[in-house]
């Protein structure tokens, strides 16, 4: 009998235990706990909670070490919630990838957000894929949604799938349910307005202050449960609803100790240096003692082999392990670099030479001939399309014979 007691406790304890990790999770995010209740979230969490799920998570973590340090370091450095970490987990499996004008980075920055928040991308360096910086500006990105819906799963809303479209959704979803509230108001005129507004906004993607106005006028009618329960309406896109669902679903995962390599630690820290402009990558690799693509991989932000000259420093990642090695080296740094600049601008006289002896030949408008055997000026004449007229003889001494090695000019 004692023993039967002692397992009911248990299982009730474990039942508190587990809804003090969902209140904590759903605390954190701003979410009601009925939300748990939606068939939008149970369908999430039924299949993210499956061992194989959980299994395939934690194999692509243990292979991130490094990144999921610099992130969980960012979350406690900004204060942001716990769940942030998922982010990068879902846009980018932790793989710092991505060019051009698709996103890029552990965050998976389009150009245009990067270009907001001070990323610099140009032929040179992509700030997407510096680790550190990209951090740091996702980060931004989030603080600042927050600072406008004052809630972090609608800040993350945003940041799946734009403001324009959470907005959107919110002022669209508050208004309709006041108007269920409310049926008597339907034909109030600021209502009309308020949904001119909203079609507007829907047809031209402009006017987004006047939603802040309805979403400002309406926010105590916003529920996220009553949004998703009525998606049908397309308040948010399925796939933001399914982003928050992911995130809760992971936050209370990792509370309940679910992914076992979540904490595994990386091999080195990261330290930040600034070596003189045009040294190469691998002079920088070799003096450390370090694998040249181990060291690529941690700095895939310089697009080049060659740190460009045309900016005074960028970042460059080093392990701390190797940190005395470089301050030790920096010297010898700055001799190769001295060497190639001297090797560059030798090279750039050679070309300089090189180009001025094209220019005897031909000239702007005249080509130079050199007279071959059986050259005659009417042979010559006829070869170019011109007239014996156009032909000047260029020799240092004037002759009218021809001679093998004369110059003659021929003016087309």
């Amino acid at each position: 009998m004692i023993k039967t007691l002692l397992l009911i406790l248990l299982f009730c304890l474990q039942l508190f235990s587990l809804d003090e990790i969902e209140q904590k999770v759903l605390n954190d995010l701003g979410i009601n706990s009925s939300f748990l209740n939606t068939q939008a979230f149970k369908s999430v969490y039924d299949e993210y909670s499956s061992s194989s799920q959980i299994n395939y998570y934690n194999n692509i973590l243990r292979k991130s070490a490094l990144n999921m340090e610099i992130v969980r370091e960012e979350i406690e450095k900004r204060n942001l919630p716990d769940a942030m970490f998922f982010i990068p987990l879902f846009e980018s499996s932790y793989v710092n990838q991505g060019k051009g004008k698709g996103p890029g980075g552990l965050w998976q920055i389009i150009p245009q957000t990067a270009s907001n928040l001070k990323l610099k991308i140009d032929d040179n360096i992509d700030e997407r894929l510096d680790l550190l910086k990209s951090t740091d500006a996702a980060g931004t990105y989030l603080k600042r949604y927050y600072k406008i819906f004052n809630k972090w799963y609608l800040a993350i809303a945003a940041y799946n799938s734009g403001e324009g479209r959470i907005i959107s959704g919110i002022a669209r979803a508050s208004l309709d349910k006041y108007l269920e509230e409310n049926p008597n108001e339907e034909n109030n005129p600021t209502v009309k307005i308020y949904k001119k507004y909203i079609d507007d906004y829907n047809k031209n993607k402009s006017g987004m202050s006047n939603l802040y106005i309805i979403y400002d006028r309406y926010k105590s009618y916003f529920d996220l449960v009553y949004l998703v329960n009525n998606n049908h309406k397309d308040y948010f896109s399925k796939t933001t609803v399914t982003y928050i669902s992911k995130i809760v679903t992971f936050s209370i995962l990792k509370e309940k100790d679910s992914f076992s390599a979540i904490d595994k630690k990386a091999k080195y820290n990261l330290e930040v240096v600034n070596p003189p402009k045009g040294v190469q990558l691998k002079s920088i690799a070799g003096m450390i003692g370090m694998d040249f693509n181990e060291f690529r991989n941690l700095n895939k932000h310089i697009k080049k082999d060659v740190l460009p000259t045309s900016i005074k420093s960028y970042n460059i990642y080093i392990p701390h392990t190797k940190l005395d090695v470089y301050n030790q080296k920096l010297g010898n740094i700055k001799q190769v670099i001295a060497k190639n600049n001297n090797k560059q601008e030798i090279d750039t006289k050679k070309v300089i030479k090189n180009d001025s002896k094209k220019d005897v030949s031909k000239k702007q408008g005249i080509t130079v001939y050199e007279v071959k055997a059986g050259d005659t000026l009417e042979s010559i004449a006829k070869k170019y399309k011109t007239s014996t007229k156009k032909l000047k003889i260029i020799s240092k001494k004037s002759k009218k014979v021809l001679s093998i090695g004369d110059k003659i000019e021929i003016v087309k």
